[in-house]
């Protein structure tokens, strides 16, 4: 039979294990809640490190003709790098060359801009940037095509269009690892690019001017491709079906005509 002071032990003992218990989810407790604070803390830092490390537009080599928007304007003659006529209506387009959206808006629109745009009626400043290296398995593909499109427009503006073109015509499907090196190289030369162009593509001269394009559509609240602006006004789909054959050109035709 338990004496009493056997039954004061147990007691002792059963105290002491919750005490114990009690400690190590307090324990538990304040570790996970300095891990969330730490994760937090390091999001900001690698934040800040990010930011302060994209420079800015009016600090990078940039692309001959390109302007502190980051645009590549292309007028009448179809040669990049030509200034904004200002009897133009002027059309921004911001794409990604990993976006399929902006692959369906090349698809759907090219023709009708070319057209208006050697009318002399639009002058269509070109955006690339690279909202989706996230998609490119890590190989920074949109980092990588922007690049190529502005050696081009610096080095060989005559073959711009049909570069960008071709590149949204053998665009990589999201998610894979993007064309190669190489394989952006040839497309630049069937398209018309010198070899020694396209070959220069690896040296990155413009990457810089991408990440500051990129980040200067963000400043400027575009966060999405493709956009479009028109004369300073960004489209709403809703209103402007640029996606539909023909609705974008009526709508230029008819600010143009105004």
């Amino acid at each position: 039979m338990a004496t009493k002071n056997d039954r004061a032990a147990v007691a002792r003992a059963q105290a002491q294990k919750q005490v114990a218990a009690k400690e190590r989810r307090t324990t538990v407790i304040v570790i996970a809640a300095s891990l969330v604070l730490l994760a937090a803390f390091a999001g900001v830092v690698y934040f800040i490190v990010q930011s302060s490390s994209v420079p800015t537009m009016a600090d990078v080599h940039k692309p001959a003709g390109s302007d502190l928007s980051g645009g590549i304007p292309v007028g009448a003659s179809g040669v990049a790098g030509a200034e904004v006529d200002p009897d133009t209506v002027r059309v921004d387009v911001y794409v990604d060359f990993m976006c399929p959206w902006c692959a369906r808006f090349e698809d759907t629109n090219a023709e009708d801009l070319d057209e208006l745009r050697e009318a002399g009626d639009i002058t269509v400043v070109y955006h690339p940037i690279s909202i989706l290296d996230r998609a490119s398995a890590g190989t920074k593909y949109s980092t990588r095509a922007s690049n190529a499109a502005g050696v081009v427009a610096d080095q060989a503006p005559e073959s711009f269009l049909s570069f960008t073109a071709a590149l949204f015509a053998s665009q990589p499907q999201e998610a894979s690892a993007g064309l190669d090196d190489d394989t952006i190289a040839a497309i630049a030369v069937a398209s018309g690019v010198p070899h020694e162009v396209a070959e220069s593509f690896t040296d990155g001269e413009f990457t810089k001017w991408v990440m500051a394009a990129t980040d200067q559509a963000s400043m400027d609240g575009f966060t999405a491709t493709p956009t479009i602006v028109v004369n300073g006004d960004t489209l709403d789909p809703n209103e402007v079906n640029y996606m539909e054959p023909g609705g974008l050109r009526a709508y230029l035709e008819e600010i143009a005509g105004s």
